[in-house]
């Protein structure tokens, strides 16, 4: 592959001074230049910052930091770009627009080499962490996040460059699985041979990994409940009511609803008493305009580019003293369309100085609800109690806002729930996609903003809801091409 085949070691010149300074907290380095292999396998301590390395890469604006989030918002009817008047960038609307084609693609091909840069930073750790030189029990814990880690970036790929469980099942093309910094794979597996290596991945890190403190700033590294967040999202992509639940519930066992924000509580500072898991962002590796919190903000230098649909607002003010609606706030355009999850944690906004949620309890009560109304243990009577348990948190009058519904109207209350509480965190088109639900956008909702009518409505199985493999992958690799596109 383009990227695959020559990768060695992606790793910053500053992590030869993270070795001199030990007081310094690892995620706060930068690793992101090639240098010599030699110079981070031979020892426990160099992996260790490589994997350092690992996480800023998530973090890149390539990745987590910026494109699989915004990506995810603007496909879906709740998100827009701002109207051309106010020139929002071109070359990320192909996705807003579903445009995309083998040779216009969007960030398809920044996403995807991404991706694979972190796994090749992984796969280094994962094959030399065994005979490397160092602590013993360091090495364990190294070699348990890195597993966990590339779990979650195969995760990614495949949710973002396959087709969905509910499309083809597991006999749709999924991922090209290099499981080795010395391996060369051009072939796609299916998509079921992906979930399987992506679930063997977490299971393994599950084995060794240390028990969670819950010390302030610890969820900053994947952990035993960070892991079961992760499967049990994972378990619900992939249709697996029972397995989604279990590992729900194996979060639930040490974080529940007393540890859930409430209407007076509902703030995104770093490490909320919701967090399973978060990327740690600061000064060192933020990318300031460009990154996630300016894609939504434009005081202060942000970009503040992408707002909330009318529908959106609509769906915030369903309930009685939402706190969720608080955080829409004045937009480009003059109205008070912006929805400001991420804040600037020195105060401002719009630089993007903030952590990046990968996982939070409130998507893992939610998770346990549609496994429950698709027909877990303890089916829709349990699936309410689980929704209704957030919905409490959520408004200021539970009696109306209350959860009554069963069947279909039941499974769609949960759908609408995901929507509000778990905007521009990952979701969005997402659920769309893995749910079969067709993307019906409002044409009133997208007015003057560059959006072809013909493109309103998109069906959940339409290739372009996906990234096809980027053209110069394709060149350079040979590797097939996603059927449809």
């Amino acid at each position: 592959m383009k990227y695959l085949n020559n990768i060695k070691v992606m790793v910053a010149v500053a992590l030869l001074f993270a070795l001199q300074s030990c007081s310094e907290d690892v995620l706060t380095q930068t690793p992101d230049h090639v240098i010599s292999e030699d110079l981070v396998i031979n020892s426990v301590e160099k992996l260790q910052s490589l994997l350092t390395g690992s996480y800023n890469e998530i973090s890149d604006g390539a990745y987590l930091g910026r494109i699989l989030y915004k990506r995810a918002a603007v496909k879906s009817p709740y998100f827009r770009f701002v109207k051309t008047i106010y020139n929002p960038r071109d070359y990320e609307q192909t996705e807003y627009k579903y445009e995309e084609s083998s040779n216009n693609n969007g960030s398809a091909e920044d996403l995807w080499l991404q991706c694979f840069k972190t796994i090749g930073n992984l796969n280094l750790i994962l094959d030399n962490i065994d005979a490397a030189e160092g602590d013993d029990t360091e090495r364990v814990q190294i070699k348990a996040q890195a597993l966990a880690l590339r779990g979650m970036v195969y995760f990614d790929l495949a949710r973002t460059f396959s087709y969905p469980y509910i499309k083809e099942g597991g006999e749709a093309q999924g991922m090209p699985l290099k499981l080795s910094a010395t391996e060369i794979v051009i072939d796609r597996s299916s998509l079921e041979a992906t979930y399987e290596q992506i679930i063997t991945d977490l299971n393994l890190s599950l084995t060794v990994i240390a028990g969670d403190t819950w010390t302030v700033g610890s969820t900053k590294y994947i952990t035993k409940t960070g892991i079961h967040a992760l499967l049990a999202r994972i378990y619900l992509y992939k249709q697996d009511w029972e397995n989604a639940l279990l590992f729900a519930e194996k979060v639930l066992d040490v974080k529940g609803e007393s540890d859930l924000m409430d209407v007076n509580s509902y703030v995104f500072n770093d490490y909320t008493s919701e967090s399973l898991f978060e990327i740690s962002i600061d000064n060192e590796n933020s990318v300031g305009s460009n990154g996630l919190g300016a894609q939504f903000d434009y005081r202060d230098g942000g970009q503040g580019d992408v707002i909330a649909t009318q529908a959106f607002i609509d769906l915030l003010n369903v309930y009685e003293g939402d706190p969720r609606a608080t955080l829409l706030t004045e937009d480009k355009e003059g109205t008070t369309a912006a929805f400001v999850k991420y804040i600037n944690r020195d105060g401002g906004s719009g630089l993007s100085i903030h952590n990046i949620p990968v996982i939070r309890l409130s998507e893992i009560y939610l998770i346990a609800a549609e496994a429950c109304a698709h027909g877990a243990t303890g089916g829709e009577a349990q699936a309410l109690i689980y929704l209704n348990t957030l919905i409490n948190k959520r408004t200021t009058n539970f009696e109306t806002a209350k959860a009554t519904e069963s069947g279909s109207a039941l499974k769609m209350r949960i759908f609408e729930e995901r929507n509000r509480e778990l905007a521009l965190e990952g979701h969005g088109v997402y659920d769309y996609i893995r749910t079969g639900t067709d993307i019906t956008r409002l044409e009133s909702d997208h007015v003057n903003t560059g959006l072809n009518s013909n493109n309103l409505n998109i069906s959940a199985t339409s290739p372009k809801t996906i990234y096809p493999i980027p053209a110069s992958e394709i060149e350079a690799s040979g590797m097939a091409q996603t059927i449809g596109y």
